[in-house]
Order: structure tokens, then C-alpha cells, then sequence
């Protein structure tokens, strides 16, 4: 205790800085004054106002209260909004957090007798009353962190760090995590500056720790996210695409949102990623292990209450049911939303067609933009394209896929409906896993706002149930899902099961007479045969994808459908194969009405399925009767004798929608997706697309249909 520090006396209050601790900051009441101790804490009486200063420069006065922030700090009066984009604010937040050693401020800052020499030397020409840039460029405050040898933090970063504090998030960076073989992975630790402990959720990812996605390698990186971060926060979301509108960091928990709630959050960077050593490989076992490894190291930690939940959306809710399935012990429960399960049929091969563009898009671009430039990487697309049937390459020799009846934990899940990823593994799951509790959400393609907004409550029941042992005030319903009622509406409703209770699966049969690929749609198999030709080469899309259409007479009712959708179709080809899309859309005269409600750039149809021909070979065993289950294998491969009628049953993704009475079905079958990105193309192959025709039979010997889930009903 310095000798002009005052005595505590019985009357005495304890006070702190909650973006510190700030250890040796000078401060002043009307009883106290002394320098604050090795936690940051300075003592006051009710009702004073305290002045808190470096040397002889002055920080700022406030109102003595137990938990203060700079941002409580006023040029002397003691008084104000708490606002941390007041330049004064600013001003000051950077100039005392660039006195701290740590980019993250983990253990606040030290100010000791260097640091008030240096400050006091120049403090006559400092004033915090200036605009950011001002202060910024000012001599005396260029002067103070050049002789200290320090980084003046920009303001953004500044403003970051107060606005946790505010929210009572304290942040650690680049924590280590030891993995079983010697490794280590990196990540970013937000949790409570309330004492805990807390549950965890915890996401691995490969997209990295900046704010939105990627990578922090150089200054220049680093500021850009903070930068990022603060016009999120700052409610200025110009320039963010619309897929982290909602998020802090790619389909990952907010800490914004978690940590308020009593929670630490847990962002992890798998290999090869950022500035985590070893070698990137997606989806692997290596990457599982890993999980499994950091799932246990957070248990352990002083700020965890030994249980640890994931969350997360597309990859980082794909590899939750790879780390489930080893069965963690800290692990007990899980939220993947809109995830992929089937390695083959999900990632890599929808229908048999490969996804390559799309997975190019992704591989090169979002996992590019944080893989580490020193890192190697497997060669995923390559991987991919030297396996197109599905063999044991998807079963753990190259990459995962998910093994539901080894996950045993709660699990509440989520499919993005229609989206031409991550629309099938949520309906599998469900129907799959041998979890106590199960719960189903039926979201939208556009699952982002659903992830982060309207699903917020059933989220936070099931984490507070399964981390925190609290019993929600109703149990809720097993599926609930989005029925969509068109042009961007919905309604939400609840389900017993999936397939939902009084299901019908009702057949529409397609007839064509007229032979040039325009047919009707009817309830009743037409007695005359019928074919529909168009070509099937994809390169003529620019004048409009060639196709067959079959349109319905308009609904004299409203009817409304949830489940799973199929296309059986017989068709002939003048080459060795053939891909076959079938598009379902709903029609309003010459209008589509559209099926996707938070995008309004987006056109998306009711649903869609995709088949190549040769992989039209079905498992028995597998097969239901909504959905077809096709075993895609190499000894199973049948390859198109030109103009051979065979029997094709298409996969369509399951949905829901209500056609309104007045509204007519428009069927469409394309030898390419229709409206696709040009970025997400799939893989067509010229060699039986170019100079080929294809052709659809329609009619009593070739009953090619669709198959509607048609189901009861909700009262208002």
C-alpha cells in the first residue's frame, strides 16, 4: 500500500472495472484514494463520486458503484448514458486497453511505474473530448505507446471489448486444447464474468474464429474483424451476406445470446485451420477424435459444470453426429441444425450426380478463406471424384457418415426443407436414433433466421433441460414444422410423429399425347399410352433448359401436404444414361407461386428430387413407401440400352405446402437442375448429355406417377 493510500474502514464499498481488471489504476473519492489492488478493485463509501487516473493524466470520474466500465467514465462530471460508441468512450477504451500485454485482455491491465512516468510526461496534451481519429493521430497519445513499445488497438477493437463487458462476457483467445496423440487445437473461450461453473456449448468448425468466417493471420486480418464485428453489433449490416445476417461466426451459437443466459461458449478451429497445426481433413475420424477430445478438456475447466452441449448448423451440425456416435461421457446433448448424415447421398452424390461445383465453391472458397497457408490438406473434391459409388470411402475410410443408433443422448434437430443440401438427414435421424429424447423442426431452405430467431425457445428449453437440469413448463412436441402456405407465407404446427399421424399418399399419374414434352396431370391412370420427348443436352440451357411438363387441373380445394414426395417415372434415352430431375411446382394461372419464405430473391419450388439412371437399382429393404432408397453400389450399375423403357423411382425431398383451391401442380422433368447457381452446378457428364434425347412414357403399361403426402388438416 503506497503511503497515501487510504485505510478501508468498516463503511468501506468494493468496486472493479468489468473490462478489467485494470491492477495500479490511481483513484479518488471523498475518503479514498490509493491505487487499485492486484484484482482491480478500489474501495469507496455510498453515494461518492471516484476519479480514476494514470499518473497525472485523468481517466475519468462516475458515479462509485461495485461493477463499473470505461464506458462509465465522463471528462468530470460523473454522469451520462453508458454508450460505447461515444468518442469520448473510444478514446479512452483504446488508450487504457492498449496499456495491457494480451491481444485478448485476458488478465486485464497492469499499469505500473513505467507506465505512469510515460503517461504523466505526455499528459498535458491529452484529451479524450476529440473525434476517434483525432485522438488517434494526436502526438502526445502517438508518443505515450511508442515509447511504451505497445499497439495502439483500433477503435472497433476497443469498442468489441467494452460492449462483452457490458454483456458480462468475458473473452479468451487462442486457448489451447490438447488433443490424445501430443496435438493441440485453438480456440476462442467466451464465459460469464459472473463465478461460475456453467454449461458449455461448444462447436468445431472449420471456417474459422473471425467474426462472420475465416482466419486471423495478420494484423491487417485482424482488424477487418474486429471491424466486422463491431458493425454487426452496431446494427449496420451493409456488405454481410444474408447467410451470417444472424450469426457471430458461421452457423455457430451468438456468445451475444448464450453467455447472457449463463453459458460458455466454445468455438474450436479443427486442423489445419487458422493458426491450429496438423492437416485439414473434413468429415474424417481424425477430425471426431478431436472433437471427442475437446468435449472432455472443456468438462475440466474451472468454468464448466462438467456438461457440454453442441450446436450448431450445415458442417458444424454434420460432424455432431460423428462425435455423438463415440459417445463422450461430457457429452449430453446435441442441436444439429440442417445437417448432412449420408456421406454419399448428402455430400457428395444427391441422386448419383455429383456435387462438384458446389463442393468446389465450398472447399475453395469458405473452408480456403481459414485453412492455414502452412497447412496441408487432403485433397477432398479429388477424394470425392475417385469415389461416385457409394462404398466403404463413406464409411469412415475416407470420410464419415452417421451412425444414428450409436448416438444415445438428447438430440433436437433441424431439416432445411427443399435446400439442395442438408434436406434429408434431420427426417433420417428422427426416424433413426436410439436417443431418449428426440425432438424434429421442419424449417426452411433459408434456415439461418430460423436457427438464430424462431427456433430461439425451443433451443434454449432443450439446453436448459439437458445442461442445466431445468424442467421446461410444458413438454414440447416431438416435430414441429413450418407448413408453408405460399408467396412467403407459413404457419407453424405440431406433430406426434414423422410421417405425420393420417398421412395419405396420394398417386397423380402423368399423360402425354401429343409426344413434344407437355402433358396433363390426372388422378386417374390414363388407359392410352403416351411419351414425352426432350433433349437432354444441358449445354442448350441458355435458350431454356429443354424438359417435359405436365400441369394439373386447378385444386377445387385447399389441400395441404408434409412428408416425403416421389417420382416414379419410365423413360428411354438414346445414350448409356441419363439424369433426371423432377421438379414440383405449384402454379397460380401463368404465376408460380413460391415455397420459400425469408429469402424474397429467392424462387424455390414445392420440392424437387434427382436420379441417375443408372443407379436406379433400389434396397428392398431400405424402401418405404413414400421414399425410395437407392443402393447407388458399382455391382449394382445398370447402364441404358438405347431406347430401352426401364422404371425409374426419384427421391424427392420431403416438404410441406398448402395449394390453394384455384392453384394447378406444374410438373417438370430436366435432363439438369433448373435455376441453379451457376457457382453450385452439378458435375453433367457430356458424354450421354450431348446429341441425347430422352424420353418420358406415360399411360396404362408406363404409369409413371408422382406421390403426394397428403395430410389432415390443422383447425385454426
Amino acid at each position: 500500500m503506497s503511503a497515501s493510500q487510504s485505510i478501508p474502514s468498516d463503511a468501506s464499498l468494493t468496486g472493479d472495472f468489468r473490462d478489467g481488471p485494470f491492477v495500479g489504476l490511481g483513484y479518488r473519492t471523498s475518503t479514498h484514494e490509493g491505487v487499485t489492488d492486484e484484482a482491480g478493485r478500489f474501495f469507496y463509501q455510498a453515494g461518492e463520486t471516484v476519479t480514476f487516473f494514470i499518473g497525472s493524466l485523468v481517466i475519468g470520474t462516475a458515479a462509485a458503484a461495485a461493477h463499473l466500465t470505461l464506458a462509465s467514465l465522463r471528462d468530470g462530471a460523473a454522469a451520462g448514458e453508458v454508450d460505447p460508441t461515444l468518442p469520448g468512450t473510444v478514446n479512452r477504451a483504446r488508450f487504457v486497453q492498449s496499456l495491457g500485454q494480451e491481444a485478448d485482455l485476458s488478465n486485464g491491465v497492469t499499469i505500473d511505474k513505467t507506465v505512469r512516468d510515460v503517461v504523466s510526461l505526455h499528459a498535458e496534451d491529452i484529451s479524450f473530448e476529440h473525434d476517434a481519429e483525432s485522438f488517434a493521430t494526436s502526438d502526445a497519445v502517438r508518443a505515450v505507446f511508442s515509447e511504451l513499445g505497445l499497439r495502439f488497438r483500433g477503435s472497433a477493437e476497443a469498442r468489441n471489448h467494452l460492449r462483452r463487458a457490458l454483456a458480462g462476457i468475458k473473452l479468451l483467445r487462442d486457448v489451447k486444447i490438447p488433443t490424445r496423440d501430443g496435438s493441440y487445437l485453438l480456440a476462442d473461450v467466451f464465459h460469464p464474468l459472473e463465478a461460475g461453473p456453467h454449461p458449455v456449448l461448444m462447436r468445431l468448425g472449420i471456417y474459422g474464429r473471425a467474426f462472420e468466417t475465416g482466419s486471423v493471420f495478420t494484423e491487417a486480418d485482424h482488424a477487418a474483424s474486429e471491424e466486422r464485428e463491431a458493425a454487426w453489433f452496431e446494427k449496420s449490416t451493409d456488405g454481410i451476406p444474408s447467410y451470417f445476417r444472424y450469426s457471430e461466426n458461421a452457423v455457430s451459437p451468438n456468445a451475444s445470446t448464450w453467455v447472457p443466459r449463463g453459458y460458455v461458449v466454445v468455438r474450436v478451429d479443427g486442423r489445419g485451420v487458422g493458426n491450429t497445426p496438423g492437416t485439414l481433413n473434413p468429415f474424417s475420424k481424425q477430425e471426431a477424435l478431436d472433437y471427442y477430445d475437446a468435449i472432455q478438456w472443456a468438462a475440466e475447466q474451472s468454468w464448466s459444470n462438467g456438461n457440454v452441449g453442441l450446436y450448431g448448423g450445415s458442417y458444424n451440425a454434420t460432424i455432431q453426429w460423428n462425435v455423438a456416435a463415440l459417445q463422450p461421457p461430457a457429452l449430453k446433448a446435441i442441436a444439429p441444425l440442417s445437417s448432412d448424415s449420408d456421406a454419399y447421398r448428402d455430400l457428395a452424390y444427391p441422386g448419383g450426380i455429383f456435387l462438384k461445383n458446389y463442393r468446389g465453391w465450398w472447399w475453395e472458397g469458405m473452408v480456403g478463406k481459414a485453412k492455414s497457408p502452412n497447412a496441408d490438406a487432403v485433397d477432398f473434391i479429388g477424394g470425392l471424384a475417385g469415389h461416385p459409388w457409394d462404398d466403404d470411402y463413406y464409411a469412415g475410410e475416407g470420410i464419415l457418415s452417421a451412425d444414428f443408433a450409436s448416438v444415445d443422448i438428447p438430440v433436437l434437430t433441424a431439416v432445411s426443407q427443399t435446400l439442395m443440401i442438408h434436406s434429408r438427414a434431420g427426417f433420417e435421424a428422427f426416424s433413426q436414433l436410439s436417443s431418449p429424447f428426440k425432438q424434429l423442426l421442419v424449417l426452411d431452405a433459408a434456415y439461418s433466421s430460423y436457427m438464430y430467431e424462431d427456433c430461439r425457445p425451443e433451443l434454449e428449453a432443450f439446453f436448459d433441460r439437458f445442461l442445466k437440469g431445468e424442467e421446461p413448463a410444458r413438454e414440447p412436441s416431438p416435430v414441429r414444422m413450418i407448413m408453408r402456405t405460399g408467396d412467403g407465407g407459413f404457419e407453424w404446427r405440431d406433430a406426434a410423429t414423422w410421417p405425420v399421424p393420417g398421412t395419405e399418399y396420394r398417386r397423380l399419374y402423368l399423360d402425354s399425347r401429343n409426344g413434344y414434352g407437355h402433358g396433363t396431370v390426372t388422378p386417374q391412370l390414363p388407359q392410352r399410352m403416351g411419351t414425352a420427348e426432350y433433349s437432354a443436352d444441358v449445354r442448350a440451357a441458355a435458350a431454356g433448359l429443354p424438359m417435359a411438363v405436365f400441369e394439373s387441373a386447378p385444386f377445387d380445394e385447399d389441400i395441404e401436404l408434409a412428408g416425403h414426395f416421389r417420382a416414379t417415372l419410365w423413360v428411354a434415352s438414346t445414350s448409356a444414361d441419363a439424369d433426371f430431375f423432377v421438379t414440383l411446382r405449384v402454379m397460380d394461372g401463368e404465376r408460380e407461386v413460391t415455397y420459400q419464405t425469408r429469402d424474397p430473391e429467392s424462387v424455390a419450388p414445392l420440392t424437387w428430387g434427382c436420379l441417375k439412371a443408372s443407379h436406379r437399382v433400389l434396397d428392398p429393404e431400405r424402401s418405404t413407401t413414400e421414399r425410395p432408397w437407392h443402393t447407388h453400389r458399382r455391382e449394382d450399375a445398370l447402364p441404358l440400352l438405347p431406347g430401352e423403357v426401364v422404371k425409374l423411382d426419384v427421391e424427392m425431398m420431403a416438404a410441406t405446402g398448402r395449394i390453394a383451391a384455384g392453384h394447378h401442380l406444374r410438373i417438370e422433368i430436366s435432363p439438369a437442375e433448373v435455376g441453379a447457381n451457376p457457382d453450385w452446378e452439378r458435375d453433367y457428364d457430356d458424354s450421354y448429355h450431348q446429341g441425347a434425347a430422352n424420353r418420358v412414357f406415360t399411360g396404362r403399361l408406363f404409369p409413371s406417377s408422382i406421390t403426394l403426402p397428403v395430410v389432415p388438416r390443422q383447425a385454426p
